[in-house]
């Protein structure tokens, strides 16, 4: 899909909003202008359901990119950016001043899975590090999964705001960094063991996504909304004639089945069960689901998808 650029202007309007917009920072109007531009509208119409818009927060921003967050502060009292690294929102507020740095505030550094309360890493890598047997680190990984449900991530914010976005934080969670971790040590261990590492890894990664989004849903208000949205198929040459029939003459129903068809034979396993686990969680009334074709950094094409709706 082309980058139209009258789409690609800020979806909030507001006299506010002129002094924001003449900052140096980019909030996503020349780059990657047609996923940002369908995320927005997403945002903008997930808004439009919210009875009363007080407080938002956005998962997974980073350094001022998926998400307009001066265009959300016009609309809330208050916006927070969980991150789980630095950004520059901090340094960015104190020289703009204004709206922007009166309604939106930044925590770094958040661990959404848990694992650096149960130091994951550090015992992962020890376990590598000294050649344990396949068994130990298979294990290891599981019962992993039932400590962290021992920890919470931000309990003293649940139920505290009416829009929860969660910015692609599905697929890149955990799975990429333990997978490299691994790989470092793969020679050491036969094909059996390495499967069955691969296999706790996996199993792991699907606690820690179900996981995640049980926070994303204790951190909506009763009459709140939570909004999602993540890569869930890589384009590549085997899998172009997926861009090509999503946009074929269909009814939204059967476009929805064709792409849930897709999903499973094609989509990325953590943005499937992502996508399917909070999908069966929210409410069928003023549900959104949303489909569009984006580019990655890498020049990747994807097709990502958006939801949005009221926990059930």
């Amino acid at each position: 899909m082309k980058d139209l650029p009258w789409m690609m202007q800020s979806q909030f309007g507001g006299g506010d909003t002129a002094a924001i917009e003449n900052e140096s920072l980019d909030w996503g109007e020349h780059e990657y202008g047609t996923h940002r531009y369908h995320v927005r509208r997403l945002v903008e119409d997930s808004i439009s359901l919210l009875a009363k818009p007080e407080k938002a927060v956005v998962l997974g921003a980073g350094n001022h990119g998926d998400v307009d967050l001066p265009g959300l502060a016009v609309h809330f009292q208050q916006v927070t950016v969980l991150d789980t690294e630095d950004n520059m929102l901090e340094e960015w507020l104190d020289k703009t001043g204004g709206l922007a740095q009166s309604r939106l505030r930044s925590l770094t550094r958040v661990d959404y899975t848990c694992l650096d309360q149960i130091s994951f890493y550090e015992k992962f890598e020890e376990l590598l590090l000294n050649e344990s047997s396949a068994a130990d680190i298979a294990g290891f990984l599981r019962d992993a999964s039932f400590q962290v449900n021992r920890h919470e991530v931000v309990p003293h914010l649940k139920k505290s705001f009416s829009f929860v976005m969660s910015s692609g934080v599905h697929t890149p969670l955990f799975y990429p960094d333990a997978l490299l971790q691994f790989h470092g040590y793969m020679d050491r261990y036969n094909e059996a063991d390495i499967r069955s590492i691969l296999e706790a890894l996996a199993y792991l990664r699907n606690s820690l996504i179900t996981g995640y989004n049980r926070l994303l849903l204790s951190l909506v208000k009763p009459d709140g909304r939570v909004a999602m949205w993540t890569d869930m198929i890589v384009l590549d040459e085997e899998r172009n004639w997926i861009a090509d029939e999503l946009y074929e003459d269909r009814t939204a129903e059967e476009r929805t089945r064709f792409l849930f068809e897709a999903f499973g034979k094609y989509g990325l396993e953590a943005a499937v069960l992502g996508l399917k686990e909070l999908h069966d969680k929210l409410k069928p009334d003023q549900l959104l689901f949303r489909s569009w074709i984006g580019h990655a950094d890498s020049g990747k094409r994807y097709l990502t998808v958006g939801l949005s709706g009221k926990a059930r």
